[in-house]
């Protein structure tokens, strides 16, 4: 059980230390992401949720983000009610949204191999609500340049439109439902692209991976890990005690209600001229801590 974590970890300081010695930078990461959330990401859904089996009870699924992201950010109004508008709106924000395809599938892969990736991919539908249209209006509430960011419901619905992962994970859900399966060259090919989905995203990890957080620990950052952890740890224990479905399911959703915060807290500060260096502690120390609760839990639970 140990031994996928163990070789996430060694990846993801492969990538933190050819960026200290200069081989690559941070930037490349934008690049690698592009190609994993457009390319191997979608290969990894397409080739693993057509092939699987999705009883009735896995449907809860995309729900429970959406029911995490409404429970962090009633308890952060109440939180950081005090705080000044623009601070207000990072910290709300950063509540709510799970970083599943850049951070846990290669760790759910490594571990449970495609009832991994079928479990998180169910729960990132939700996710995705979640982040591209929760996350992004709470945003756009608090941001000191709302005027400019207009979204409306259209734009909202674009947003997922655009969205390649989600529009696989539908697509992907759809074949399994009326019973269709891709063709086996089709397959094969998408095994070739999705093998090297989890060494591209443990790489970026390494990449953005940053340890210039400590400065803003003072600045409410502490709450906002409290609130996070608090919220995906109360949430968790009542799916493993309450869930209806195996003991393995229950705990790879309990492992995915400690994720981290999403990536897109960050361009998302940078679209609503919040705090970005503010935006990207709260990735670099939910990176951290998530990576190590998962350990744990994937060893004790």
């Amino acid at each position: 059980m140990q031994i996928p974590f163990l070789l996430s970890l060694f990846t993801i300081l492969l990538g933190y230390f050819l960026k200290r010695i200069g081989v690559l930078n941070a930037d490349h990461s934008g690049v690698l992401s592009k190609i994993v959330m457009n390319v191997t990401f979608p290969a990894l859904i397409l080739g693993s949720v057509t092939k699987s089996r999705i009883t009735s009870e896995l449907f809860i699924l995309p729900w429970i983000p959406v029911i995490a992201a409404i429970v962090g950010l009633g308890a952060g109004l109440y939180l950081f009610r005090a705080l000044p508008q623009d601070r207000k709106g990072l910290m709300l924000m950063s509540t709510m949204g799970l970083n599943l395809g850049l951070f846990a599938f290669p760790i759910l892969q490594g571990i449970y191999g495609d009832l991994g990736v079928q479990v998180g991919a169910l729960i990132d539908i939700g996710n995705a609500i979640a982040i591209f249209g929760i996350s992004y209006m709470v945003g756009e509430r608090y941001s000191p340049a709302s005027e400019n960011h207009k979204r409306g419901f259209w734009g909202t619905l674009k947003v997922f439109g655009r969205s390649i992962p989600l529009l696989c994970y539908l697509f992907a859900l759809l074949l399994n439902f009326i019973g269709w399966s891709l063709p086996g060259f089709f397959l094969s090919w998408l095994n070739v692209l999705s093998a090297a989905n989890q060494f591209l995203v443990l790489l970026v990890l390494g990449l953005v991976l940053s340890f210039g957080w400590r400065k803003h620990l003072k600045s409410g950052l502490v709450s906002l890990l409290i609130l996070r952890y608090s919220i995906g740890i109360v949430l968790g224990i009542l799916v493993w005690n309450f869930l209806p479905a195996d003991e393995v399911v229950r705990k790879i959703v309990f492992m995915c209600l400690i994720l981290p915060a999403g990536f897109t807290v960050v361009p998302y500060s940078i679209e609503f001229a919040y705090d970005r260096d503010s935006a990207g502690a709260v990735v670099n120390m939910t990176l951290i801590i998530s990576f190590f609760l998962m350990w744990g839990l994937a060893v004790f639970l």
